[in-house]
């Protein structure tokens, strides 16, 4: 919370409304969310955006908001409970470790079968008026008294209903599908200068860093790149190993159209990855 915080309060500085996010290019959004990763949440956010500020009132059941991009199941049932009282369960990981111990649900609670388990069984202990404070209260209890290694049971609304409580494994619960090591992965960003400005390309629009701006991953045609660089940079399932070859050149070298010549002060104005900020940083050009 604290570290997203300072980029929501951007966020909504810049498009304070959702008309004022449809309206505005796809590369100042990427722009203003660059630093937060996984680049496909904003493009969604700003389609959906798009999808809304189109509609003559916002929709108020969880299938039409399911149907928006980049809105999953706690997405949908938070806004719809919160904002337009429907009855439905807000499932997000604070939710899921209550309940998991309420129910001592002995699965694991990252698969399809345990959102099937809790939207039925949950759906009861929701206020029928109003739904959206009992999912807050969950979401509250999972973060402040019902936390991860040290739930305060005794200050629990729930405890005299918990059946971990009642076996004494609270911390068996929730219970997750062992996570797969990040593939490690090496990968050059080759850094030509041409007077001043840097050769730059715009990914392509899905993948990694999908839109974004970034050095080209092939050198290039004659020209001899030094040692520049290094640094290793975490995704959800790869580690990246990256190095920056650099070159300076003082002659406009034939290349092809994609590439573009930036100033590095405007490249750091543009959506850009983590690693490119970094270099941009290490290079005392930000």
């Amino acid at each position: 919370m604290e570290q997203g915080l300072p980029y929501w309060e951007a966020f909504l500085a810049t498009f304070p409304t959702v008309q004022d996010l449809a309206a505005a290019p796809q590369e100042r959004v990427l722009q203003t969310w660059a630093g937060l990763g996984y680049y496909s949440r904003a493009r969604n956010l700003h389609t959906a955006a798009q999808a809304l500020a189109a509609l003559p009132e916002w929709p108020k059941d969880v299938a039409s908001w399911l149907a928006l991009p980049g809105v999953g199941p706690y997405t949908a049932a938070a806004v719809t409970s919160i904002c337009f009282d429907a009855r439905v369960p807000a499932l997000d990981g604070n939710a899921f470790r209550v309940y998991s111990r309420l129910f001592a649900y002995a699965e694991p609670v990252d698969k399809p079968a345990a959102q099937r388990f809790f939207q039925a069984e949950v759906i009861d202990l929701l206020d029928p008026i109003r739904p959206g404070d009992s999912n807050q209260a969950i979401m509250d209890i999972g973060s402040r008294i019902c936390t991860p290694t040290s739930p305060s049971c005794g200050e629990c609304p729930l405890s005299p209903y918990c059946e971990a409580y009642r076996r004494g494994t609270q911390t068996s619960f929730p219970l997750k599908t062992p996570k797969k090591a990040a593939k490690k992965v090496a990968w050059s960003l080759y850094v030509l200068e041409c007077q001043g400005k840097l050769a730059v390309v715009q990914r392509p629009q899905t993948g990694i860093w999908a839109g974004l701006w970034c050095f080209p991953e092939a050198p290039a045609d004659g020209i001899t790149y030094g040692t520049g660089l290094e640094t290793v940079h975490l995704l959800s399932h790869r580690k990246l190993h990256l190095d920056f070859p650099e070159a300076t050149v003082d002659v406009w070298p034939e290349w092809e159209e994609r590439i573009h010549w930036v100033a590095p002060e405007e490249l750091a104005q543009k959506g850009i990855p983590v690693p490119i900020r970094w270099w941009l940083k290490e290079k005392n050009y930000i």
